[in-house]
């Protein structure tokens, strides 16, 4: 089975329209083999959104888990920023609606305290956290997390599982940052493919923190897919990046 880890319905607000979008995305899922897609919203793409604006995106992918319970698998997006209505979001998101896991993007690093409410929930739960990281060129974002900053939230709550997004926006230097980390993993998502950058990743954590995603529709099926499918790796490897981690993590989770 094939997961992807890390996608989202689309760029709309409007559940019509993002119905339309998640199809085309869906249909290239279909074309590539990928049996599940554990989605988050991303709100209305605002660094720090509201916590009206973050209940009615997570309200989309309730929609779509609804419209396709048999590949849809949702990810419970909060704002740290609003501890109280983000431990709300995530009992009814998860406890009362059967997410799977919870995503953090960039209103605030990792390394922020004002997470550590929400790791621990995350552990009471036994879900993994979705985490966004970067090493920007052009300079972080204010709230936007390194990879460095990941680890922190790892060291302060190790019975988290927690997946950094982006290999390929962390690069080498991220991998060193997470390594000595077992509960942080990483996915493949983030810019177009590079040559070795997957067998990079698995020598320097090991085959088992490697994780499938594709930040779809940002980036597409088929050239993440080739990130996997290129790379030197024996069969087993493959199949846990594919999908045999992501069922690890995700747990009884997925009959949801």
């Amino acid at each position: 089975m094939i997961i992807d880890f890390h996608a989202h319905p689309g760029y709309s607000r409007d559940l019509h329209t993002l119905q339309e979008e998640f199809r085309t995305a869906l249909r290239a899922a279909d074309y590539h083999g990928v049996h599940r897609i554990c989605l988050s919203s991303l709100a209305d793409w605002r660094e720090s959104p509201s916590p009206r604006s973050v209940r009615h995106g997570n309200d989309h992918v309730l929609a779509l888990i609804s419209d396709y319970p048999d590949r849809v698998i949702g990810f419970c997006y909060v704002n740290p920023r609003y501890p109280e209505e983000a431990l709300r979001e995530i009992n009814r998101c998860i406890v009362q609606e059967g997410m799977s896991g919870i995503k953090l993007w960039i209103s605030c690093k990792a390394s922020d305290a004002m997470i550590d409410p929400i790791a621990r929930r995350a552990a009471e739960l036994r879900v993994p956290i979705l985490q966004h990281a970067w090493h920007n060129v052009l300079g972080q974002k204010k709230g936007e997390s390194t990879a460095a900053d990941v680890a922190r939230l790892a060291v302060r709550h190790p019975r988290t599982m927690i997946v950094m997004a982006h290999l390929s926006g962390v690069g080498e230097r991220g991998l060193a940052d997470i390594a000595p980390h077992e509960n942080l993993s990483i996915d493949v998502a983030g810019g177009e493919p590079e040559a070795e950058m997957v067998e990079l990743a698995v020598s320097r954590l090991g085959a088992r923190r490697v994780v499938f995603g594709t930040d779809s529709p940002i980036r597409s099926y088929g050239a993440t897919i080739g990130k996997v499918m290129s790379a030197r790796l024996s069969a087993r490897e493959r199949r846990l990046i594919l999908g045999g981690n992501a069922e690890r993590l995700l747990g009884g989770k997925l009959a949801r």
